[in-house]
């Protein structure tokens, strides 16, 4: 088992490094739709620590988006973000300290909006990205690679 857990983190670890800026905002906004849905199963159950720990990590994504905006090239946009993860921060602390799923619900419903949104950009850009394919091909020429 302990082997399997290191090769899943040696993918996502790549996975992660060789992602556009748009995955992993993508990536992210699962993470922390991931859980918010367990912190909605551990009030459910009643277990604090479980519903602690998955809660404390949504903040952190949250935080780190909100932290990473681009504030001077962004504009109004980012702006507009920095209020929205106020508000999804606001809800998920309400839920959190209430211990009602109403609040994470809705934070959820707002990050699925904002997931869509960043997954058709991630589409329009694997929709421009040169095909593998074609970047080996020009290796392979270029450096006279008998592959």
């Amino acid at each position: 088992m302990n082997h399997y857990l290191n090769q899943s983190n040696v993918y996502q670890e790549v996975a992660i490094q060789t992602s556009s800026p748009a995955k992993l905002v993508v990536m992210l906004y699962e993470g922390t739709i991931r859980f918010l849905n367990q912190s909605i199963e551990a009030i459910n159950a009643k277990d604090l620590d479980a519903k602690r720990r998955s809660i404390d990590r949504a903040i952190g994504i949250i935080q780190h988006l909100q932290n990473t905006l681009d504030r001077g090239q962004g504009g109004d946009l980012a702006a507009d973000l920095d209020r929205l993860y106020s508000y999804i921060m606001s809800r998920i602390l309400d839920g959190s300290g209430t211990l009602e799923t109403k609040p994470l619900e809705e934070a959820i419903k707002l990050l699925n909006t904002l997931l869509a949104g960043w997954e058709d950009v991630v589409k329009k850009e694997n929709e421009h990205a040169v095909p593998p394919e074609l970047l080996a091909s020009q290796a392979r020429q270029r450096f006279n690679l008998h592959v």
